[in-house]
């Protein structure tokens, strides 16, 4: 099986509750498809799992705790129901052939869910608008960071939006600038660029969809790169105030010490401490057993993370720790802040005299 189909999808539960296009489109955009070869263990019994499974080929035993077996092929009326999707899970499953499953993180479907069982505002836009506004609006949908957002939110967040054109060659943000406007792609293309004293550094190019801005308005430093439109295009934005109180603040939870470390002392899921100052500044002032990876260097350092690990963000009290929550959240870890006072004569600083 190369890819699940909307019409496959829309005949499993809940999607068969699913009217809108839009919703079915983003699931199969979030879902992965796991191929497994006969005598795999999907899950465990007792075992806690954010991801929810459905058969699509192949046939699998799930075994209670008194070892009880329901044998489940494919073609059955019950493979239309996801495999256990409680957590933890009480049953074991293990594939008795080869067998295709869909997978999808379950906070993802309790969005999905909530937007389906709604009339949202939203959902009802998606279906009605241009292709360009339900493609630009699709993308951000299925951005980790909607996880965390209540329905109510994503429906004013949307509605505060602005349409600005730009043609090719126009700068959108400049490199040095005080942030003001969190961005989307809704057409075009653009380039982003860092400015040395002698060149101009490409760092990406941006399409329908990718969006920009926010590590000025979170961390309140000057912009850090320019971004100048390639082509004639339209890009949404989102004002300053209105990024901070529906989607900065709503995604962004902080934790007191004493709360990361029963978190830490429990082990499950596994949590670390991850300071995200100057390697001089964690020096100084670290916390045992945490981890180190400056500001600078945390969207490179994404790979080093373990994706089912939760990450407590530190940087004495700054800034510096929203801004690196908020880009893990985005890119899809499971992030908070500790909860600290900032020092009256700390320095932020840059890593430059750490390279």
């Amino acid at each position: 099986m190369a890819a699940v189909t909307a019409d496959q999808l829309k005949a499993l539960h809940p999607f068969t509750e699913f009217e809108s296009p839009q919703i079915i489109n983003d699931v199969l955009s979030r879902g992965v498809l796991r191929k497994c070869k006969e005598g795999t263990i999907l899950f465990k019994r007792e075992q806690v799992d954010d991801t929810i499974n459905w058969l699509m080929s192949g046939s699998l035993d799930l075994l209670d705790e008194d070892f009880d077996v329901v044998a489940l092929q494919s073609t059955d009326d019950a493979a239309r129901k996801a495999l256990d999707d409680q957590s933890p899970h009480s049953v074991t499953a293990v594939t008795t052939s080869d067998c295709v499953v869909f997978r999808l993180k379950r906070s993802f479907l309790d969005l999905v869910k909530k937007l389906a069982a709604s009339d949202n505002v939203m959902v009802t836009s998606m279906e009605e608008t241009e292709e360009s506004d339900s493609d630009w609006m699709s993308a951000m949908l299925t951005s980790h960071l909607f996880d965390f957002l209540e329905p109510a939110n994503i429906q004013a967040l949307f509605s505060h939006f602005e349409e600005v054109e730009y043609a090719a060659g126009d700068t959108v943000i400049t490199q040095g600038e005080a942030g003001d406007y969190f961005y989307v792609m809704k057409s075009g293309r653009a380039k982003v660029e860092y400015n040395t004293s002698s060149k101009a550094i490409l760092l990406a190019e941006l399409e329908t969809g990718a969006f920009f801005g926010e590590d000025a308005l979170i961390s309140d430093v000057p912009r850090n790169a320019t971004i100048t439109m390639l082509t004639n295009g339209k890009l949404e934005r989102l004002a300053e105030g209105d990024f901070e109180k529906l989607m900065h603040s709503p995604t962004v939870v902080k934790l007191k010490l004493e709360e990361v470390e029963k978190m830490i002392e429990e082990g499950d899921p596994l949590t670390w401490i991850l300071d995200v100052r100057t390697r001089h500044e964690f020096q100084d002032n670290m916390i045992e057993d945490s981890i180190n990876i400056p500001i600078l260097k945390i969207r490179e350092g994404l790979s080093k993370l373990d994706e089912e690990a939760v990450y407590v963000l530190r940087s004495q009290g700054d800034k510096r720790a929203e801004l690196a929550a908020f880009i893990l959240l985005e890119n899809g870890f499971d992030a908070y802040v500790l909860a600290e006072k900032r020092p009256p004569t700390e320095k932020t600083g840059d890593d430059s005299a750490d390279e």
